[in-house]
């Protein structure tokens, strides 16, 4: 109830969460939702808030680079690298509530968790090594963009989104989109000290500038809807995105982000 006396009517977020979980159960797939509490917190610069931990979880801190135990209420600072070992889980939650989380045996770093509400900014950026990752992000300051995923082959780019990916260890990736949209691109890495390209090179004179020309394969973006998902080659070769069901996507991994969502 409002302070009017009319009833509060569900968000559509939630409408469509509530549904598609009624769905899974009405299928016989769904086990009770689990009861752990999420937390609220204030605006916070630079880091996000553990809200769940399974099994063993691990944090480095820089500059040392010393190895921790990552606890439940502890906080994620940028710069961090945080690595879920064996049947290990982790839900990290920002200023606006957004959620992310991600299965055993993943390795990420949290690049930079930028909030300013006074200039309406919002700069959330993870680089995702190996694992699996889900996302739910909110709208923030009228805007469902500044959230990033980014691994060597793919940055996922959000604009307003309920997404997951998978990173393999040959570097390969599987992104799916569950509601909203993601734009997908090919990073645009500088080569560390001794890969190829990393060599300084003898700049030549003046030339002549080309006119326009057709994007190539190293210059790629797709734009992934709901209900679609992309692949991405250990060569960084992405797919065309197709449509997919919750029927072949339901798993252990799934069924528990559909359930920790409703919590939100």
């Amino acid at each position: 109830m409002n302070s009017n006396g009319m009833k509060r009517l569900p968000s559509s977020r939630h409408r469509f969460w509530s549904l598609l979980l009624l769905a899974i159960m009405l299928l016989g797939l769904c086990p009770a939702i689990l009861a752990q509490d999420s937390f609220v917190f204030p605006i916070e610069d630079e880091r996000a808030r553990v809200t769940f931990v399974q099994g063993e979880v691990r944090r480095q801190t820089p500059p040392e680079g010393t190895w921790s135990a990552l606890t439940l209420g502890a906080f994620v600072q940028a710069g961090e690298r945080v690595m879920t070992l064996k049947g290990g889980r982790v839900e990290l939650q920002f200023p606006d509530r957004s959620i992310i989380r991600f299965d055993e045996e993943s390795d990420v770093r949290l690049v930079s968790a930028v909030y300013n509400q006074a200039q309406s900014k919002r700069d959330v950026h993870f680089s995702l090594m190996l694992g699996k990752t889900w996302a739910s992000i909110q709208e923030a300051f009228g805007s469902s963009r500044g959230v990033q995923v980014e691994t060597d082959n793919a940055i996922v780019g959000v604009r307003g989104t309920v997404f997951r990916m998978n990173v393999k260890l040959d570097r390969s990736a599987m992104i799916r989109v569950y509601q909203g949209r993601v734009a997908v691109s090919k990073p645009h890495r500088i080569p560390a000290p001794g890969e190829p390209g990393s060599e300084v090179q003898r700049i030549p004179g003046p030339t002549r500038v080309p006119g326009p020309h057709r994007v190539t394969m190293e210059e790629w973006i797709r734009i992934v809807e709901s209900m679609q998902q992309i692949t991405v080659t250990s060569e960084g070769i992405p797919s065309k995105p197709r449509s997919f069901t919750m029927e072949e996507d339901l798993n252990d991994w799934v069924r528990w982000n559909l359930e920790r969502d409703l919590l939100i």
